[in-house]
C-alpha cells in the first residue's frame, strides 16, 4: 500500500487552518503523516500547534508559499512517503477527496490534482482555465472527464510522486509567491512526467480575483507574479527563446499598467518595471520589504 503524507502550508490564517486540518482527519483514505509548514505565523497559531497531536510541525520564517512548500515536500520527501499531497491553509478537502485521487487511473509517477471549487459557489471553478481549445468556468466543464491533462491547480490538493520530486527537485524557494507554483508545475512538465486534474476529487477553495485589480499597498504581490513569469516561459521555450519572450511580454504588461484608468496605475508601471528589470537581470533576493516601489509608496502615503 502506497504511503501518503499531507503537506499543509499556513501563514496568520490559523481559523482557516483549523477546519483543513479537520478535513484532513475525515478523509475516507486516511494519511499516514500530516506535516504542518509554519511560515512565522505571528497570530496564535504557534500556541495551536503547540497543543495538537498527530501533526508533524516545521516552523521557520516566513519564506512565502515557495519556501512553505519547498520546506514541506523536502521533509515529507526524505521522511520516505510515496505521495505527497500539498495545500494551502484555506482549502478543505471532501472527505473522499484523497481516495478518488489515490484510485484514478494509473498513470505512473506523475502530479494529480484535486479540483479546485469555489467555496461561495460549488458550481464555480475557483481558478478559471484557459487554454487554447477550450476554457474552463464551471465544475461541470470538468466532469465528463477521469483526467483533464496539463491542468492543475498548484498549490490546492496536488498529489504529487516522491519520483517526481526525485527527479523534479523542489519548488524554488527563491520565487517566494505568485507564480512559483506555474513554475514547477511547467518544470515538472518539462521533465516529461503528467501533470492532471482528476474532477471527481473536490477541493474547496476561496474564489480567485482580478490581481491587477488589487488596492495598494497589497498590489506589491504582484511584483513577484510578473518577476517569476521569466522562469515559466524558459521552461516551455527554452533558455533563450523564453527570455525573449519575456521581454516581449513584459514591455507589453508594464506598458499596459500606465494606460489603465487604476487609480495607482504609477506605482503599478514602476512596481512592473522594477519586476521585469530585477528578473533580466537575475535579482530574485527581494523580500516584500526590499520592493523599492513599495517602499515609495508608503514614504509618499505615511
Amino acid at each position: 500500500m502506497a504511503t501518503v503524507a499531507a503537506v499543509v502550508v499556513t501563514y496568520n490564517r490559523l481559523e482557516d487552518l483549523k477546519k483543513c486540518i479537520v478535513s484532513l482527519h475525515e478523509q475516507t483514505h486516511p494519511l499516514d503523516a500530516i506535516f504542518v509548514i509554519n511560515n512565522g505565523s505571528t497570530d496564535g497559531t504557534d500556541e495551536w500547534l503547540a497543543a495538537q497531536t498527530g501533526l508533524q510541525i516545521v516552523t521557520q520564517a516566513n519564506l512565502g508559499g515557495a519556501g512553505g512548500f519547498a520546506t514541506g515536500i523536502d521533509t515529507a520527501y526524505q521522511a520516505g512517503f510515496d505521495w505527497l499531497w500539498c495545500m494551502d491553509d484555506d482549502c478543505l478537502a471532501a472527505p473522499d477527496a484523497l481516495e478518488t485521487l489515490m484510485t484514478a487511473p494509473n498513470i505512473g509517477p506523475c502530479i494529480k490534482n484535486c479540483v479546485s471549487v469555489s467555496n461561495k459557489d460549488h458550481s464555480e471553478l475557483a481558478f478559471y482555465v484557459d487554454r487554447p481549445n477550450r476554457s474552463y468556468r464551471k465544475v461541470a466543464d470538468m466532469s465528463p472527464f477521469d483526467l483533464v491533462y496539463g491542468v492543475a491547480f498548484f498549490f490546492n490538493g496536488t498529489l504529487i510522486s516522491a519520483d517526481v520530486v526525485k527527479n523534479v527537485g523542489l519548488p524554488d524557494k527563491k520565487l517566494f509567491i505568485w507564480g512559483d507554483e506555474v513554475e514547477y508545475m511547467t518544470r515538472v512538465q518539462k521533465m516529461g512526467y503528467p501533470v492532471v486534474t482528476v474532477p471527481r476529487s473536490k477541493f474547496y477553495h476561496p474564489p480567485s480575483f482580478d490581481r491587477d485589480g488589487i488596492p495598494w499597498p497589497g498590489a506589491w504581490k504582484q511584483y513577484y507574479a510578473v518577476r517569476n513569469q521569466r522562469r515559466v516561459f524558459q521552461n516551455i521555450h527554452g533558455d533563450k527563446y523564453g527570455k525573449l519572450v519575456f521581454l516581449r511580454w513584459s514591455v507589453r504588461a508594464t506598458l499596459g499598467q500606465a494606460m489603465t484608468s487604476h487609480n495607482n496605475k504609477l506605482y503599478n508601471f514602476l512596481l512592473y518595471s522594477e519586476a521585469a528589470l530585477d528578473s533580466l537581470f537575475n535579482n530574485f533576493r527581494k523580500k516584500p520589504g526590499s520592493i523599492l516601489t513599495l517602499k515609495l509608496y508608503r514614504l509618499l502615503n505615511k
